[in-house]
């Protein structure tokens, strides 16, 4: 891909017209499969392998790492957004694709429910449960929580924790709330995206150490949402740049498909999920984590999405625009984890040694590096908009906007504007606060 030196250039804006999910990286099986949920229910295509990428990273979890040098190890943490209009039918995928994962919780608290109700009878026949300890609820998927239950989960399950959020705007409307604003909730959040080990203490309850927290965050949100929820101090402290937007353009809503989703891809679907994630194991706690290489081929795939990235950073003036690409730098060692065991899970390569991440893992994992860099600067452009963009222009620039009316012609805006004709006309070609009507009207747009 060619390297995108300053902000939305023409060829930029043309490549975030045509840009979708490249489904390629994803064994055929799965591919069949996915695409017959999508032409069955009416899917986005973008939407719908998105949310089956978090859910195989999800059933991954803990399992397993990728070593990248002495000491730098990553998880195949995702913090996925889907932004869209009302009725653009974002909940739906993430409900489908996650079921095996809803499924697998459920038949948790199932298993815990039945301890319970064997601790409690012994109790009630000896006066006490003698030797049996009090279970305790090996929870896979969360919606709702405070940050101190969700430690909690994250101390019982070593696998790990999945957030599941219709409307993801609750999650980040929520933080600290019950700390009266004033809590750590959100850098937690941020520590627990980077994999750093949590030490909890709290008063009179034992001290909590989580060596490697594994959150996966999938929700929803509406583009004004994301604006309030996600701008200002949240660009600032890098929470924003740490999601995974979705954010295809010019979503259509069309009849229900006289289809049905056959139910070999149901089962399929969830037997390959469930051929990486074990309620066993989780049950059991012998969740232990396996360390995975990266092979030199693969490391020479990423030095080249590296180089590329410094120079798009060494010459980018918006240090927004240049956090999307140093946290991207991050998120491909996690894509190509998923994808490679993803791929060693499907058997379509026997060449695959689970163990190493190949070079085609690679180049699939950097695939999606372009995919959602595309949809990260569209997502920010979108940030833009609704920020102040007369910030950056000199006096002369505001004075003439705020003395133009909301409406005007060309001819009004040459008398009211002291600035030179050629640079007025520069100054109203600027979209974020302007719209051509038509030749020689314009009107406010901010």
């Amino acid at each position: 891909m060619e390297a995108k030196l300053n902000n939305f250039s023409d060829n930029l804006e043309d490549e975030l017209k045509c840009i979708t999910f490249p489904r390629e990286v994803f064994p055929n099986e799965l591919q069949a499969i996915v695409d017959d949920y999508v032409s069955a229910l009416n899917l986005n295509v973008d939407y719908a392998y998105g949310c089956v990428l978090f859910a195989f990273s999800s059933a991954i979890g803990t399992k397993y790492r990728v070593k990248v040098k002495s000491g730098w190890f990553e998880h195949g943490v995702l913090f996925i957004i889907l932004v869209g209009w009302p009725g653009a039918n974002k909940s739906a995928p993430i409900r489908l694709f996650t079921s095996p994962l809803e499924k697998i919780n459920l038949e948790l608290y199932a298993d815990y429910q039945q301890k319970l109700k064997a601790y409690r009878a012994e109790k009630a026949s000896n006066g006490d449960a003698g030797q049996l300890e009090r279970p305790v609820l090996m929870q896979l998927v969360i919606k709702d929580f405070t940050m101190e239950a969700l430690f909690d989960a994250l101390a019982n399950n070593k696998h790990g924790i999945v957030g599941l959020f219709d409307e993801i705007g609750s999650l980040l409307g929520s933080i600290n709330k019950y700390r009266s604003g004033k809590g750590n909730d959100e850098q937690q959040l941020l520590s627990m995206h980077s994999g750093s080990s949590i030490y909890v203490n709290r008063k009179n309850v034992e001290p909590l150490v989580i060596p490697q927290p594994f959150f996966n965050v999938i929700g929803s949100i509406q583009p004004q949402v994301l604006i309030k929820t996600l701008g200002n101090g949240r660009i600032d402290n890098g929470l924003a740049h740490r999601f995974l937007y979705l954010y295809p353009e010019d979503i259509k809503r069309e009849d229900l498909s006289e289809i049905d989703v056959s139910e070999e891809s149901e089962k399929r679907y969830e037997q390959l999920i469930r051929l990486i994630i074990n309620p066993k194991e989780i049950l059991s706690g012998s969740t232990d984590t396996k360390t995975v290489q990266m092979s030199k081929e693969a490391m020479t795939v990423y030095h080249g999405v590296r180089s590329r990235f410094n120079i798009l950073m060494n010459n980018e003036m918006s240090e927004a625009r240049t956090g999307i690409w140093a946290k991207l730098d991050t998120y491909f060692f996690r894509l190509a984890l998923v994808i490679h065991v993803t791929w060693c899970t499907s058997k379509e390569d026997e060449n695959l040694d689970i163990m190493e991440i190949s070079e085609s893992s690679a180049k699939k994992a950097e695939k999606l590096i372009d995919y959602f860099e595309l949809m990260g600067l569209r997502t920010f452009n979108l940030f833009d908009r609704y920020q102040d963009p007369l910030a950056n222009y000199p006096s002369e620039h505001k004075k003439t906007y705020y003395q133009l009316p909301e409406e005007f012609t060309t001819k009004e805006a040459l008398e009211i504007s002291p600035m030179k004709r050629r640079s007025l006309f520069n100054f109203l070609s600027d979209e974020h606060l302007f719209e051509k009507v038509r030749h020689g009207f314009y009107k406010k747009v901010w």
